[in-house]
């Protein structure tokens, strides 16, 4: 299976990869294993959901937990709201295989229980993807119960599988690989990579021992179709296929490898560098149907792939030139190009005149179908008159990631300075990719338009940019309407959470494009329409050094050093991408969405203000403490308001926290959730009220999950323009519910307003609760039914069931011969995620609803 691009998916993101070549011994194993018993996934994994404390309830957000006790062992997953909970890894852990094609076996159990915390009503799901790289994916597989062996591999020595699910649990994780050992050896075993190639066999492994390698069987290397890797020992500094010496006035030219005989991605190539390859001509069939395959086609100077898909990888392919590619060349082939270097290679000026050429560093055409991942394509030259000074690709697909593409430039007219799209079929998706101080007469960054050899009834250029930074390029000569960032013509093009900044001319150049929107969720110098654009300053780390990641508060990697940096400022690209994209393998804290830019998505995302969890225990906690454990928690709720910021959660544990007349709790204005951490905690404010909005609080200002009683007051006060959320309280038996004044709006909801003696909403109107008296609109899912506590006068908040009620003092659970009518008839749209099994797939009402202890309900009719 080959690799795809990764596409937008809500996902969780599973690494593994799919490259195999077969051998009889190895030289290298590894072994890995978790039962899940310890905190291993939480700290070997490269990406994951949030792990759930088992006794805590769950903060908005899947999330991942241990199973544990009575529930058996194993690795549980939790959506929300169709967001499925991830769990990523890349093998090895620590990565010391490397320049080595991997292979083995991951293998894994997967189950789908129904019990007390996991409902089968809407079945789960796992899924799991499969990369060699981290960048290109395959198409997500699902898993049903049982043991899973599932086969990897990679031609770089890491594996990456990232598994995706919903009310699923995996246990017993095993993952064993090998790197097959060399079966033949050059020069040890045959003087020229040429013969040791005509002696093997389909699954051999020839390894190069450094060294510089020219003259007959050290260039023009054909892999004959075989299934066989070829690699160095050392790597590419120390390995080098000479192609010299050439001729320009004999038309005597010479390549590193020609692949042209229908080898797979199994047929590798690792670890050389190839120069000074140079195919002279300029002569190249009109298409693909009519083609005559031949080595004296003038295309690729250093590598050549005709009708063949090999994989390359770790290479280096410098001083190359050929008309078209001038360092790698691909016709009707679907090679992977991994970790590859193509750079001072040239298209064109090999024929009688110094005109033309097309893709100074890859040229594809004749309907290719390439996968060029983590690659530099830089300081490529083409002609005058010509296209694509890096990459040129007609009438092909190519999937491009994680690549930089710089300094690509022509010394007369170039069309498409990074690159150039075009022609009939042409699908072409670059992600991750940084376009920079590429230089060009039009489309200095990048370049597509919709011209076929095929005439007005081909299919359209479809050209896709995600998360790309395009910066720093200029245009050549008169720049008139032409656009430095990227310039198309009558193309489907698509741009999404890119970054289009400090190039010369107009950043974006789009006639005629097929979407009326085409460019959302980036950052565009000048301004474009469309959603989530955003025209500032992106603060790129080292513009001037073309170091294009954002600056951050909260870290940013500097590749220098190689460890994470704070910055004084933080970009405003952080946070801001298209929010349907999942964030990948984004480090934490990563806010939940993707960035702008290269580098979103990626584990070197600049990281999002870390919002901190404070904890509160009346009994424990003392206010001198830092909040951020239960250990060390605050003992009133409003040290821990004070300490929090923006975005920062409130835990309160179960207890009764009676508030001193001057004790009102405030938010001052912070956008904060204060919640119960377990059982609902009580909170009885005798003289006034035990919330008070005063400073315009938004619905990001959130109270949820507490008993509010003996109020002397009210419950909660609201005034200014305050409109917080309220959600899942139980407020009864005070003086007042809730009071809005001055334009106050709160959302309430999910809550119950009983037995409060003067009223139980002033000013403001609840939906999906259940209200005793005053405005409780029955057409926005309220009710005015007695509630059936467990046991009011006693404090017992807790709702009556047949079927199930957790009964505090005893942490038992009982069966009432009655069933609360506000069981199941909280908000639809709420997730009822948390509550124990059987739930009715709907939340409660009330305090104890979306927790572990909500009150059972019987199973939804089938």
């Amino acid at each position: 299976m080959k690799p795809i691009a990764r596409v937008p998916y809500g996902v969780l993101y599973v690494l593994i990869a799919i490259f195999a070549t077969g051998a009889a011994r190895a030289d290298w194993t590894y072994t890995y294993t978790d039962d899940f018993e310890t905190n291993k996934a939480e700290t070997d994994s490269c990406l994951h959901s949030v792990f759930r404390t088992e006794d805590v309830t769950p903060l908005p957000g899947p999330y991942l937990y241990y199973l544990s006790g009575n529930q058996g062992r194993g690795l549980g997953f939790v959506d929300d709201q169709d967001r499925p909970a991830e769990l990523g890894y890349c093998f090895p852990i620590d990565p010391t295989q490397s320049q080595r094609v991997v292979k083995g076996t991951l293998e894994i159990d997967v189950s789908f229980p129904s019990n007390a915390t996991m409902s089968q009503w809407e079945p789960g799901f796992l899924s799991y993807r499969i990369s060699s790289n981290g960048m290109t994916w395959s198409d997500p597989v699902s898993l049903g119960s049982g043991r899973h062996s599932l086969p990897v591999s990679s031609p770089e020595g890491t594996c990456y599988i990232t598994f995706s699910g919903a009310r699923a649990v995996i246990d017993n994780l095993r993952v064993s690989l090998h790197s097959p050992a060399a079966t033949i050896r050059v020069p040890a075993s045959f003087a020229t990579i040429q013969a040791a190639i005509d002696a093997a066999g389909h699954g051999d492994v020839i390894e190069v021992s450094p060294g510089t390698y020219s003259g007959p069987g050290n260039r023009d290397i054909d892999f004959r179709g075989k299934a066989i890797t070829v690699r160095s020992t050392n790597g590419a500094a120390g390995t080098i296929i000479d192609c010299g010496p050439t001729s320009a006035a004999t038309r005597d030219g010479h390549r590193g490898f020609y692949f042209h005989s229908g080898e797979g991605y199994d047929s590798v190539l690792s670890g050389f560098t190839i120069r000074t390859g140079r195919i002279f001509g300029t002569q190249v069939p009109s298409s693909a149907s009519n083609w005559t395959r031949s080595a004296s086609h003038p295309i690729g100077g250093g590598i050549y792939c005709e009708f063949s898909s090999p994989t390359i990888a770790d290479c280096v392919i410098v001083d190359c030139g050929a008309e078209i590619g001038g360092g790698i060349g691909i016709v009707g082939g679907a090679p992977t190009l991994s970790n590859c270097t193509i750079r001072d290679c040239v298209a064109g000026g090999f024929g009688t005149t110094a005109t033309g050429g097309r893709g100074g560093g890859i040229g594809l055409l004749g309907q290719s179908d390439a996968t060029i991942v983590n690659c530099t394509i830089e300081g490529n030259a083409a002609y005058y008159d010509s296209l694509g000074g890096g990459l040129y690709c007609w009438e092909s697909v190519a999937t491009v990631a994680g690549t930089r593409i710089s300094g690509n430039v022509a010394p007369g007219s170039l069309i498409g300075g990074g690159a150039y799209c075009g022609g009939s079929g042409a699908d072409v998706t670059f992600r991750n990719c940084v376009f920079s101080t590429n230089a060009a007469s039009a489309g200095a960054g990048l370049f597509a338009e919709w011209k076929s050899s095929f005439g007005p009834s081909s299919r359209r250029t479809r050209v896709t940019v995600v998360n790309c930074t395009i910066a720093g390029n200029q245009l050549s000569g008169a720049s008139g309407s032409s656009a430095g960032g990227i310039q198309s013509s009558g193309v489907d093009i698509l741009v999404r959470s890119s970054i289009v900044w400090g190039n010369s001319g107009a950043a974006l150049t789009m006639v005629d494009p097929v979407l009326r929107d085409p460019v959302a969720y980036s950052n565009v110098q000048g301004g474009y329409s469309g959603e989530g654009n955003t025209n500032q300053d992106p603060l790129f780390a080292n513009e001037w050094g073309e170091d294009y990641r954002l600056q951050s508060q909260y870290g940013r990697y500097n590749p220098t050093s190689r460890a994470w940096v704070s910055d004084g400022r933080q970009s405003p690209c952080i946070d801001a991408g298209d929010p349907s994209e999942s964030v990948g393998d984004e480090p934490l804290p990563n806010g939940g969405r993707i960035n702008m830019g290269a580098y979103g998505g990626t584990r070197q995302a600049s990281k999002s203000p870390e919002y901190a969890v404070y904890h509160v225990d009346g009994a424990t906690g003392r206010d001198w403490n830092n909040g951020l454990s239960r250990t060390y928690a605050f003992r009133t709720i409003q040290a821990a308001v004070n300490a929090a910021r923006n975005g920062d959660t409130v835990l309160v544990w179960p207890g009764v926290y009676t508030l001193s007349p001057a004790e009102e709790v405030t938010f001052n204005r912070k956008a904060i959730t204060v919640q119960s951490a377990a059982d609902a905690a009580v909170i009885v404010a005798t003289k006034g009220y035990a919330f008070s909005f005063w400073g315009a609080e938004s619905s990001r200002s959130v109270v949820a999950n507490f008993v509010i009683t003996g109020s002397g007051q009210g419950a909660i006060f609201c005034d200014q323009g305050a409109s917080p959320t309220l959600r899942n309280l139980t407020i009864v038996r005070n003086d007042h519910g809730i009071a809005a004044y001055g334009g106050a709006d709160p959302d309430i909801v999910n809550c119950i307003l009983w037995e409060n003696s003067t009223g139980d909403l002033f000013g403001c109107k609840a939906r999906y609760s259940c209200v005793q008296q005053g405005t409780g609109d029955k057409n926005a899912g309220n009710i005015s039914v007695d509630p059936l506590f467990a046991d009011l006068d006693n404090g017992d908040f807790h709702l009556k069931s047949r079927y199930g009620r957790y009964v505090a003092e005893w942490d038992e659970w009982v069966t009432d011969s009655v069933l609360s009518p506000c069981i199941d008839a909280g908000d639809p749209d709420h997730s009822p995620r948390a509550e124990r099994t059987p739930n009715g797939n709907r939340i409660n009402m009330g305090a104890y609803g979306g927790t572990p202890y909500a009150s059972l309900s019987g199973w939804p009719p089938f």
